[in-house]
């Protein structure tokens, strides 16, 4: 049986920005599973996911998804992308479900079917109650729920995540690394953390973002 696993191999990987050299050289193949990246605040660890998200190009190196370069296969990418960004300007005047509905479009999904996958992620995280309210009146901890819930519209076999349960309660964090476990399973999951003892369990990996490089940051993780 062919083997039709998601892949994603970064190689030789270099981020300059001017002389500062963010991420200097990177090689790693990331398959099916959860992949922590940890290290100290300013290391590179959100500019690695905007790299894998398209969000940027590499000053140099490059990245294949399923075995086919980048450029040639970002739109291969995209489309099976799911991306939590810390930071992201929301629509403020769109309702959360009127919010899922644009990002499910942007996706090239079917409206009725992503309106119907979209309320049972925002019951996912806690958020079906709120699905008629305008984003506006969401409190910081919601519209993080939110972003986390419009990067799994279309069960993406990538999903990048940004510190996404940063800042949340304890039920909230719990629902989302619930939701992680699963879309791992299927799905490369990498994601940013500070705080990994409620999903460092389940993680296939865990690498260590720092001085340019990346490196296993636990004993018996290949790079």
């Amino acid at each position: 049986m062919t083997d039709t696993s998601p892949t994603l191999r970064l190689e030789g990987v270099t981020r300059r920005y001017g002389r500062k050299v963010v991420l200097d050289g990177i090689s790693h193949s990331f398959t099916k599973g959860l992949t922590l990246l940890t290290g100290p605040s300013g290391a590179g660890k959100s500019t690695l996911l905007r790299l894998i998200a398209t969000a940027e190009k590499p000053t140099a190196g490059r990245l294949h998804w399923n075995g086919e370069p980048l450029p040639a296969a970002r739109s291969a990418l995209r489309r099976e992308l799911g991306y939590a960004p810390q930071a992201v300007e929301l629509p403020m005047e769109l309702t959360a479900r009127e919010f899922g509905l644009h990002m499910a479009a942007l996706k090239g999904l079917r409206a009725n079917e992503a309106d119907a996958q979209f309320r049972l992620l925002l019951e996912g995280v806690g958020l079906a109650a709120d699905a008629n309210g305008r984003i506006a009146t969401y409190s910081g901890g919601m519209r993080r729920r939110l972003i986390f819930a419009q990067a799994l519209l279309g069960a993406p076999r990538l999903l990048a995540l940004d510190e996404p349960t940063a800042e949340l309660d304890s039920e909230s964090r719990e629902r989302i690394h619930a939701l992680i476990n699963r879309a791992a399973q299927s799905a490369i999951v990498i994601m940013t953390t500070h705080l990994s003892d409620g999903v460092a369990a389940a993680a296939t990996a865990v690498l260590r973002v720092e001085a340019g490089a990346l490196t296993p940051a636990r004993a018996g993780l290949a790079a």
